[in-house]
C-alpha cells in the first residue's frame, strides 16, 4: 500500500478499497462505512459500479472501460467524472493505490 496522491492517478494505477470500511448495497445505490472515522458515504449507480471494481481491485484504465461500455457516457466526460469520484473517495480514506498483482 502507498499513500494516495490523487493527482497521479493515470490509467495503469492499480486503486483498491481500503480494508478498513464496509459497503453495502442498499437498492441499486452503495451505502460505504469508514471504519476508522465512523462516517458513511453513498454513491449512486455509477459510482456503485467503479466500487464494485475498487472492491475487487483494478486499475483506473479498467475501471474507465467499464464505465464506458456499461453507461451511455462519452469517454472524456467519464474519465473526468471518474477522476473527480477517484479523488473524493481518496480524500475520504476509502481507496488505496497497491502494487498490481502478479501475472
Amino acid at each position: 500500500m502507498r499513500a494516495v496522491d490523487p493527482s497521479s492517478f493515470e490509467p495503469d494505477t492499480y486503486i483498491a478499497a481500503v480494508p478498513h470500511q464496509v459497503s453495502s448495497d442498499a437498492g441499486g445505490e452503495t451505502v460505504i462505512l469508514n471504519l476508522e472515522t465512523g462516517q458513511y458515504h453513498g454513491l449512486e449507480s455509477v459510482g456503485s459500479r467503479a466500487w464494485s471494481l475498487l472492491a475487487e481491485g483494478t486499475t483506473v484504465a479498467r475501471i474507465h472501460a467499464v464505465l464506458c461500455q456499461e453507461f451511455d457516457v462519452d469517454a472524456d466526460t467519464c474519465r473526468d467524472d471518474l477522476m473527480h469520484l477517484l479523488r473524493d473517495l481518496a480524500e475520504r480514506g476509502l481507496v488505496e493505490v497497491r502494487d498490481a498483482p502478479a501475472s
